[in-house]
């Protein structure tokens, strides 16, 4: 019989209910992607926090600027030395494509949240060079439906291999993507042992996670409105215990989302090739509504 675990206290997509749902589904569709972040659900116990912020943060997140954006932050992502190429099935690599594209945006959203909730700037100095040009709304029609696989009734087998990678990264809980990919989990050891286990906390890493942060930072900055809510501002939905708890999960999940970008850049570089990988896997702006 597996080990009994207790997830990590987080709101998942199928326990939203209300103004939560609604922000779920909104983020879902604003940035095109098929699962709403481990930071956002974690943080979605506080109040009426994720609502209003990404309240604040959904007219930047739609736009041409914001896809742009992303596709920096994913050439940005990649470590000098790239990874052995690995052979996957196609499902495999359509959801590593799928993460890949969507940490970026998830990189510069929570950079603009913990930004704003710091009381630094989460955008507004608009000096007409933002396209804001919206995008569709929805997934690309090609992008897969992921599921995450649930750690309170994952074999042992499984639940192993994500504590390796939880361990390995020094996280506090799996993150989305390997939750994703732990439904592959042979695919799923055979790239963490391969591509991510040799480099992961390595120095090339660490001061990639680094540039990359002040990279997403200065993007965040030139946001034309602000993306985050203000000190002020979260006071406004949640009190001050909860507010000190959403900064910490914040910088706790700064570093999170770094690594996690690195990773599936990574990974994409594997299984696509050096180059393929440092791009968007969905460039167009054609979405399903």
């Amino acid at each position: 019989m597996p080990t009994p675990r207790t997830a990590f206290p987080q709101v998942e997509e199928h326990e939203a209910t209300g103004a939560l749902a609604e922000a779920y589904t909104s983020m879902r569709g604003t940035l095109r992607v098929p699962w709403v972040m481990f930071a956002a659900r974690c943080m979605a116990r506080f109040g009426d926090y994720v609502p209003a912020a990404w309240e604040a943060a959904r007219p930047v997140f739609g736009t041409v600027g914001l896809e742009r954006a992303s596709d920096e932050i994913r050439a940005l992502a990649a470590l000098p030395e790239p990874p052995p190429r690995v052979e996957v099935p196609d499902d495999v690599r359509a959801a590593v494509r799928a993460l890949h594209y969507g940490n970026a945006k998830y990189l510069l959203l929570i950079t603009a949240w913990s930004e704003g909730l710091h009381g630094r700037s989460s955008g507004g100095h608009d000096d007409g060079s933002w396209d804001t040009t919206a995008l569709p709304g929805g997934a690309p029609a090609d992008m897969p439906e992921l599921t995450l696989v649930d750690p309170r009734t994952a074999g042992d087998d499984v639940l192993t291999l994500l504590d390796r990678i939880v361990d390995d990264h020094l996280h506090h809980g799996p993150a989305s993507d390997f939750r994703v990919l732990a439904a592959w989990p042979e695919h799923l050891a055979a790239l963490h042992h391969q591509v991510l286990a040799p480099v992961v906390r390595t120095v090339d890493y660490d001061l990639r996670a680094r540039d990359l942060l002040h990279r997403a930072r200065a993007i965040v900055g030139a946001f034309p409105t602000p993306a985050g809510l203000s000190p002020a501002q979260a006071g406004e939905v949640v009190d001050d215990t909860q507010r000190a708890a959403l900064v910490a999960m914040l910088s706790m999940f700064q570093r999170f989302i770094l690594d996690v970008t690195m990773d599936t850049t990574r990974l994409a570089q594997a299984l696509d090739g050096p180059e393929e990988g440092l791009r968007s896997p969905y460039p167009t702006t054609s979405g399903k509504l």
